[in-house]
């Protein structure tokens, strides 16, 4: 089991944050969405709570 970065919970399925780089679970991830066929943007909710992360998120 792999531990979250976020909420220190245990996990077997984490994604990488792409904003701050930390390793978060399912319930620690706000939002992701598919770039290409096997890119995927994933950002948390602490950096979902910063405006100007938010803003590049949406921007893609």
């Amino acid at each position: 089991m792999l531990i979250c970065e976020r909420c220190s919970g245990q996990n077997y399925m984490l994604e990488k944050c792409d904003y701050c780089s930390k390793f978060a679970c399912q319930s620690c991830t706000k939002s992701a969405k598919r770039l290409k066929k096997v890119r995927r943007l994933v950002i948390c909710k602490d950096c979902w709570g910063k405006i100007e992360t938010r803003k590049k998120f949406k921007a893609l």
